[in-house]
């Protein structure tokens, strides 16, 4: 990573859909990894990343692990098993490929944490007005994108364009008047 995180609060879901669409095809900008932040009415937090879940790294392990065990089985002779010794081993190692490919899934996505700033995405998003979604970026020369990214997101009227460490105080600011 250069530098910290780039946060932007736009007026509305809507108005931001847009201008991520917008930033997606600047350039000059070089955008590692991205985040929306919104907050409900009843105060819940919901934080859309980039990231692989534990959960899902278990899925996809698992079903690749369960795939390459049986037909590694199927290569080495398992169907000239006599009567149902095909079916139980490859039965065993379809359940044996799945759990080992489901635990190392599971482990590599929790290793493999792109989350990055978790901590003050998640003081920033305790702070936001609810239907006042923010946009976290991390890009390539942040502090030097800042100035034109402001710049870019005038006409989707983003009501801050800020570092991460500066945005959180601006938005408590922001949130108490």
């Amino acid at each position: 990573m250069n530098g910290e995180p780039i946060v932007a609060i736009f007026p509305s879901r809507v108005i931001l859909t847009k201008a991520l669409d917008h930033i997606m095809e600047l350039e000059y900008l070089t955008v590692h990894h991205a985040a929306i932040i919104a907050k409900a009415k009843d105060g819940e937090i919901v934080i859309l990343d980039d990231d692989i879940s534990p959960n899902e790294g278990a899925i996809a392990g698992g079903t690749l692990g369960a795939a390459m065990t049986t037909f590694g089985l199927v290569q080495l002779g398992a169907l000239a098993l006599p009567g149902i010794g095909a079916l139980i081993a490859l039965g065993t190692g379809l359940v044996a490929g799945g759990l080992v490919g489901s635990f190392t899934g599971r482990v590599a996505a929790g290793l493999i944490d792109m989350d990055y700033k978790n901590l003050q995405v998640r003081t920033l998003a305790a702070e936001l007005q609810a239907g006042h979604p923010a946009l976290v970026l991390d890009v390539e020369n942040s502090e030097a994108m800042l100035q034109w990214l402001r710049e870019d997101l005038k006409p989707y009227r983003a009501e801050l364009v800020e570092l991460l460490h500066e945005a959180r105080y601006a938005v408590s600011k922001i949130a108490r008047t």
